[in-house]
């Protein structure tokens, strides 16, 4: 986990922080650009660094944090855009079941249990 100054948390998985090295603060960087450009509870997106691709998703946690999950991307997703949101919107319309917190059960790519 990284920690930086602003209520943000970084959460890299073992294959981007193995990949990435030092350079992981630069690509959380990217990656919060990337979310302020849309909205900031992502469900999943990729961005590109150095010819990798890198997926990601973010929430807001309970203290109020920003956090932000990354791991390895897949290049045939690299346009794609999943909103929580319409992630939510989606799984009500097909009766997939909520939490109490109205979150939909799934994993934070968007897979459900």
């Amino acid at each position: 986990m990284q920690r930086n100054p602003f209520p943000i948390v970084v959460h890299p998985s073992a294959a981007v922080r193995r990949l990435l090295g030092p350079a992981l603060d630069t690509v959380a960087g990217l990656a919060l650009r990337a979310l302020l450009r849309r909205s900031i509870e992502v469900a999943h997106q990729q961005i590109a660094y150095r010819s990798h691709d890198l997926a990601f998703s973010s929430r807001i946690g309970s203290l109020g944090d920003l956090i932000i999950e990354m791991d390895l991307g897949d290049p045939r997703l690299a346009d794609r855009v999943i909103i929580e949101e319409d992630l939510r919107k989606a799984a009500r319309a097909n009766g997939h079941m909520q939490g109490g917190d109205g979150r939909v059960r799934g994993d934070r790519m968007g897979r459900f249990r």
